[in-house]
């Protein structure tokens, strides 16, 4: 298997779904516009609404590299090459 960045395997992921009908949407801000969160902590965080039923979404699919922070395991970052606090999750 030939290596890639992740800028490549981005962009391939986006690429593979929109030619499939699904909408991109870029990376919305790290702070959601929801008081539960403190962080967008997830890809479906923005499609929140959506799913719960108090929008209705534009289009039946979508596509997104989500920046997100997670902190849970705050205490293992730079103890391990797994633990980290910023990510960006294809979905």
């Amino acid at each position: 298997m030939e290596w890639r960045s992740g800028r490549d395997i981005r962009s391939l992921f986006i690429e593979f779904w929109k030619s499939k009908g699904s909408r991109h949407y870029p990376s919305f801000s790290l702070v959601p516009d929801d008081p539960s969160l403190l962080f967008t902590i997830a890809g479906m965080v923005p499609f929140k609404p959506y799913y719960l039923g108090i929008e209705k979404p534009e289009t039946p699919r979508a596509v997104t590299a989500q920046k997100c922070v997670r902190t849970n395991d705050i205490d293992n970052v730079g103890r391990t090459a797994r633990h980290h606090t910023f990510f960006e999750m294809l979905g």
